[in-house]
């Protein structure tokens, strides 16, 4: 039972700490890749997905229109309205903005619908609602001087104007996510990009099942067709973290399972005779994470028989555990939680979310349509 219990708590340990500290240590020793100027500045299409997105679209619009003044290239800003039934599309044709007015499909829909009509030769992708830096067009594309690399991702953070629950722990995620896709661009290459900003060029975009999480599909659709995933630092965009714990639950959870059908669609990526040391950061950084949560429970029930036997290390482990899923459960339940607490929790939900958005894969759940989740719910 000893053996059992170190294999249950290694695994998590190496998936969430182990595995970003070797690949930083790693990066730390070699010279980050040098970025030539571009020759000629790419066009490039600036294309967002919305759906009932009046509330945020002006604003959004604003941010992208002070970005491309510091770009000299062609810029398109595409918006693909998917049936939204606010205002959506009227205040973005007020911006400036091209519209495709589209019947409500889900994302996958508008996005297949709306990437064969840009003209841009790299297609910048973005949510409805993450702001623009200044600078976050040209960081964008200016690894695209490379002709190996094919798609470019950019780093979130997450706005303090407006803290909610999450906010702290959002915070921590963002930048322990960039800090492992710097090291990984340094190394072999990001394994995916986040949809909150990312470039691909628009000859590799690929069609777009209706069931997959669209930035992973979409960005790794380079590294399918031969090419790197880089990781631009510069290219920022700010959003406010979702307040809510119900909402954070339930989109951890769908994000999961269409997660893990976007990791199968893009199964031969995990061969290292294809992909190289590609293959074992996606392993690690993709699909073990998901694993890793489902060890927590016959964790704890297992460090609790060797607690009961008198093992003093394991009474620690087991009281660790039993803290953090009473923490868990007071944030769930309403309290007030500060400071570390207020971590803990956001933690502990991030986890749950996983593992039951992977239980649920397993048992052959699938999510389609595409909602969005905002600030506000």
């Amino acid at each position: 039972m000893q053996f059992t219990a170190w294999l249950l708590l290694l695994l998590p340990v190496a998936v969430f700490l182990g595995y970003p500290a070797l690949v930083i240590a790693v990066a730390a020793l070699r010279p980050r890749r040098a970025i030539a100027a571009l020759q000629a500045p790419p066009s490039a299409t600036i294309l967002i997905c919305a759906h009932n997105e009046a509330a945020t679209i002006a604003e959004k619009l604003a941010s992208v229109r002070a970005a491309t003044a510091n770009w000299s290239g062609q810029i398109e800003l595409l918006v693909a309205d998917d049936g939204s039934a606010d205002d959506t599309a009227a205040l973005a044709e007020q911006a400036g903005a091209r519209v495709l007015r589209l019947p409500r499909g889900g994302k996958a829909a508008a996005l297949n619908q709306a990437i064969p009509q840009c003209r841009g030769d790299v297609l910048v992708m973005t949510d409805a609602d993450p702001l623009f830096d200044a600078e976050t067009l040209p960081a964008l594309l200016a690894p695209f001087s490379d002709p190996r690399i094919g798609a470019v991702a950019g780093r979130v953070e997450t706005l303090s104007t407006k803290p909610g629950r999450f906010a702290t722990s959002d915070r921590w995620f963002r930048r322990y996510e960039s800090a492992l896709r710097s090291a990984e661009d340094t190394l072999f290459g990001c394994v995916s990009a986040d949809g909150g900003v990312y470039a691909i060029r628009r000859s590799l975009a690929p069609h777009v099942p209706a069931d997959v999480t669209d930035d992973f599909f979409i960005s790794t659709a380079a590294v399918a067709a031969g090419y790197r995933i880089a990781f631009a630092d510069q290219a920022r965009v700010w959003e406010h973290s979702i307040p809510g714990g119900r909402q954070q639950f339930r989109r951890r959870i769908r994000i999961t399972v269409r997660g893990l059908t976007a990791l199968w669609r893009r199964r031969a990526l995990m061969n290292p005779l294809r992909t190289g040391w590609y293959a074992p950061a996606l392993l690690f950084h993709k699909v073990a994470r998901r694993l890793a949560p489902l060890t927590l429970l016959p964790l704890w029930l297992v460090s609790g028989i060797l607690a009961a036997q008198g093992g003093r290390w394991w009474a620690l482990v087991a009281a660790g555990i039993t803290a953090a899923v009473l923490i868990a459960i007071a944030g769930a339940a309403g309290m007030r939680l500060r400071g570390p607490l207020k971590l803990v929790h956001g933690v502990m939900l991030h986890l749950a979310g996983l593992a039951l958005g992977t239980l649920f894969f397993a048992a052959g759940r699938r999510y389609a349509q595409w909602t969005p989740q905002r600030q506000g719910a």
